[in-house]
């Protein structure tokens, strides 16, 4: 059974990062929908009404779509979090482990969690540190037989 995940930010440069442009994203999407629909309402609906009462105007028939959208930024911050996590937790682990390597230290098998990605470079960087006589378990073997 897998372990659940009791982190939710594991590389804060590349899932802080992520979340970033998202929101930049997301805001640039807001602003633009925001002015396309006042242009609408004054160029289409009410050409004859000044700019300023067709904003108002726009601001009060769309206030629920404006409190909506804001809304769902939070949603979307928990969710890239928990997408970014699917591949900056293997990526972290792989990071300890090649770092254990290079030191000296004995180096764990890597074994990713179900739904995380580049699952094959677990089973690459497993059979490379048997390979090369690194692995901890296979140290614990060979002590076990002798």
């Amino acid at each position: 059974m897998q372990k659940k995940r009791t982190r939710t930010v594991i590389d804060r440069e590349v899932q802080y990062g992520v979340i970033w442009k998202i929101a930049v994203h997301w805001m640039a999407l807001f602003a633009c929908n925001s002015i396309a629909l006042v242009i609408w309402v004054g160029l289409f609906e009410q050409p004859d009404l000044s700019w300023k009462q067709t904003l108002s105007d726009s601001f009060r028939r769309f206030l629920p779509f404006f409190v909506i959208t804001a809304a769902l930024i939070p949603a979307f911050v928990v969710d890239t979090l928990k997408l970014t996590n699917r591949f900056a937790g293997p990526i972290s682990r792989l990071r300890s482990e090649l770092s254990n390597a290079a030191e000296g230290r004995p180096v764990r098998h890597l074994k990713f969690r179900d739904n995380d990605f580049w699952r094959e470079i677990a089973d690459g960087f497993n059979a490379l540190i048997d390979r090369a006589g690194l692995s901890i378990d296979q140290q614990d073997a060979s002590k076990a037989a002798k």
